[in-house]
């Protein structure tokens, strides 16, 4: 007997969205760098690295605990 767990099409849609932005933050890590840095691009990757971590806490929570948690 295998066990597999099944996820929401809301749990799916922020996994996508995850996915998304780690590659923004890629493209932004990537462009820095090539020696592409300025203010603007080092907002970016901050702004990214903290929504990514938000949007994993969430997406962890609604795994372990249930779809009750939003995910923006």
């Amino acid at each position: 007997m295998s066990d597999h767990t099944t996820i929401s099409s809301a749990v799916e849609a922020d996994l996508v969205q995850l996915v998304a932005l780690h590659g923004l933050l890629d493209f932004a890590l990537s462009q820095s760098l090539a020696g592409n840095t300025d203010d603007c691009i080092l907002e970016g990757v901050v702004i990214l690295t903290r929504m990514i971590g938000r949007k994993v806490r969430c997406v962890t929570s609604k795994i372990l605990d249930g779809e009750s948690p939003r995910c923006d």
